[in-house]
């Protein structure tokens, strides 16, 4: 009796595997489907946090003086506007390219004509310029080649 209850064991543990095999190879595959899901993730995580550091490094410049053929050359200065809508950064599915748009606050300086007697007056005085901010909606275009991101062309909305 004891060889029959030792032999069902093993033949019910043998089953078992057997019906466990197919369900074992379809968790590996689904786990190589959820690895390669993750990786794309972290790439894009990652190409976003670049490009970010791309744009915060090109807003240091601009704000320290700095200009680039880019550049508009009345801007003076570029602030984050926390009243904005948060930053927006869409990889392109090759990730070769992307699309940022960013809120900011701009100021502008524009040099009065020397049309008029107070303008006139305004220059000798070092006031020739007129300042003013606005918030405006930069679109920036990156493109990546051998691994690193570069800005494209940047482009300016007024909000």
């Amino acid at each position: 009796m004891s060889n029959n209850i030792g032999s069902s064991r093993r033949t019910f543990l043998k089953g078992g595997a057997l019906l466990a095999a197919p369900i074992a190879a379809a968790s590996v595959t689904a786990v190589t489907f959820a690895d390669e899901g993750l990786k794309a993730r972290v790439t894009q995580l990652e190409d976003e946090a670049e490009i970010r550091r791309l744009h915060q490094a090109w807003l240091r410049r601009v704000n320290s003086g700095e200009r680039d053929v880019l550049f508009d050359d009345a801007v003076r200065q570029v602030t984050a506007d926390h009243a904005g809508a948060p930053d927006q950064i869409a990889v392109a599915a090759d990730g070769g390219s992307a699309v940022g748009h960013f809120d900011h606050a701009v100021a502008l300086q524009t040099a009065l004509g020397r049309d008029c007697t107070l303008a006139q007056m305004a220059h000798v005085q070092g006031h020739g310029t007129v300042r003013r901010t606005e918030r405006r909606q930069l679109i920036v275009r990156y493109l990546k080649s051998d691994g690193a991101w570069r800005m494209d062309r940047l482009e300016w909305r007024t909000l």
